[in-house]
């Protein structure tokens, strides 16, 4: 067993070493057209571009581990199975049950890797990418707002929108704060759109509502709803960007967690991006899973049919997480269920094709 073992790691380390040199050329081509437009359009400097474009290498590592390793098990099992490799090794009495081991502690190795890159590497390095691009210093208020951010640089508000196209905004939160009691109103407005006028900022809401106590017992909200209302809003400067959840390292997104439930804010795209680099970091084992069970299926080694189905379960993968992220974010279904539904999917279909194909 350990002749064969090391006969198919072999194998598999040049497949998953094509893989990742081939992902990796196409992620870095689409970003070099970037860096050009960078230094020849916008006049950057070619130092910064380049550091810049450092930043984005464990963002683009980490999206490409999983789906290498996905393609790196299909080339191989397809070659295997083609040449009839397989019932060889089946009519020794060895079960393809401990080939799929093999490929199982690979995927646990790999999952902890990508564990620590999602849970440190990729938050700082994106946090670095934003806080360099955006000039910190000379940050304009008219930038102030930022989609997917619990902004806090107002007096007594904390504002969140789910979406910003110039000064149009959508989906807007807006909480008003007592630092005795926390959050004592909340207006939500489908739309809305701001204008910056020195250290204010005036927003206009469109079809939205407001839940504030109502004056004859403050334990009771009452809900306000209208077609149009102004906020005024002043702003107070810092001297840093606000981290988006994306830029935040797990044990920072756990303490933000904690601080706006006790404020009486439900952090739901907090807790989504929390489940979100779990769940993701699992993803290797459920291809594991899938591309064992779907070789036998197709049993053919012709790259392009394994590139095929690596693509488009990917497809599948990320369109489930994104389907996920927005149940979570409306509050049809909790943020961990949301998270973990591309796992559970892709799972359920790689446990029918093992069991389908292997028994």
């Amino acid at each position: 067993m350990r002749i064969l073992r090391n006969y198919i790691l072999k194998d598999f380390s040049g497949a998953f070493i094509f893989a990742l040199l081939f992902l990796a050329m196409i992620m870095m081509l689409g970003n070099l057209m970037k860096l050009g437009d960078m230094i020849i359009r916008k006049g950057v400097n070619p130092i910064d571009a380049l550091k810049i474009f450092s930043f984005a290498v464990p963002y683009l590592l980490g999206f490409i581990l999983p789906l290498s390793f996905l393609l790196g098990i299909l080339l191989v099992m397809g070659r295997l199975i083609s040449d009839n490799e397989m019932t060889a090794i089946s009519a020794t009495g060895i079960s393809p049950l401990r080939i799929l081991n093999i490929f199982l502690i690979l995927a646990a190795i790999l999952a902890l890797f990508i564990f620590l890159l999602n849970n440190r590497f990729i938050p700082t390095a994106h946090y670095n990418y934003r806080n360099y691009t955006s000039g910190v210093c000379s940050q304009s208020m008219a930038n102030v707002i930022e989609p997917g951010v619990f902004l806090e640089n107002f007096a007594d508000y904390v504002i969140y929108v789910s979406d910003k196209e110039d000064n149009k905004l959508k989906n807007v939160f807006i909480y008003e704060t007592d630092r005795v009691k926390g959050v004592n109103k909340v207006t939500f407005a489908k739309r809305g759109e701001f204008a910056v006028d020195g250290d204010w900022m005036r927003i206009k809401l469109e079809e939205g509502f407001r839940d504030e106590p109502n004056p004859k017992n403050k334990r009771e909200l009452y809900r306000l709803n209208f077609k149009v209302s102004f906020v005024d809003i002043h702003i107070e400067k810092k001297n840093s960007i606000v981290k988006k959840p994306s830029d935040m390292v797990s044990q920072e997104l756990k303490d933000e967690i904690k601080r706006l439930k006790r404020k009486g804010i439900k952090p739901v795209e907090l807790e989504t991006e929390f489940h979100k680099r779990i769940s993701f970091s699992f993803s290797p084992i459920i291809f594991a899973f899938l591309a064992y069970g779907a070789s036998f299926s197709i049993k053919h080694r012709e790259k392009s049919i394994n590139f095929g189905i690596a693509f488009l379960t990917a497809g599948i993968y990320y369109m489930l997480m994104m389907l996920g992220q927005s149940l979570a974010e409306s509050c049809k279904i909790t943020p961990a269920l949301g998270m973990w539904l591309p796992n559970i999917i892709i799972g359920a279909v790689g446990a029918f094709l093992m069991r389908k194909n292997i028994g």
